[in-house]
């Protein structure tokens, strides 16, 4: 039974477009630092940590957390939001930083401001599993906290 947006989806299947495309960023990750280690910069070295820690782990890490936490179905159309938002985000910040450019550092932080706070929304009345929900939340808070500090940097230049 196929879902339509306005249809909640399982549980069980919130999760996989999170796993999917962060795990498709850490295997491009290791590539790319594979195939740039000989003259790696420093714009390659931070797209390869970019990329592995945050567009990968962290959104396989917010996928399972909302899956294993939401005590509601999460609909389609929502969790599909998610994963746009979150990879808009991560664009704008990656294009943003390479380039140089502050404002596609800020339009992609924006993105992520929402993505990742929606993950919390997800999770407001969450099932009680215990050291994962404290896990869950110190991972969106260290996350919405890495956004800040990095449009700082990106306006003041890094240290």
């Amino acid at each position: 039974m196929e879902s339509s947006a306005a249809t909640p989806i399982s549980t069980s299947r919130v999760a996989l477009p999170f796993l999917i495309v962060g795990t498709a960023a850490v295997i491009f990750g290791g590539l790319f630092s594979a195939a740039t280690a000989r003259s790696a910069t420093y714009h390659s070295a931070w797209l390869v940590a970019y990329l592995v820690l945050v567009v990968g782990v962290a959104q396989v890490a917010l996928g399972l957390g909302e899956w294993w936490l939401a005590s509601r179905p999460l609909r389609f159309s929502f969790i599909w939001g998610q994963v746009v938002l979150f990879a808009l985000g991560n664009a704008g910040v990656i294009l943003g930083s390479l380039s140089g450019s502050t404002f596609w550092v800020d339009v992609g932080s924006a993105f992520l401001l929402v993505a990742i706070g929606s993950f919390g929304w997800a999770v407001r009345s969450p099932r009680p599993r215990g050291w994962a929900l404290w896990a869950f939340w110190a991972l969106i808070g260290f996350l919405l906290a890495s956004v800040v500090v990095g449009v700082y940097f990106a306006h003041v230049g890094a240290p």
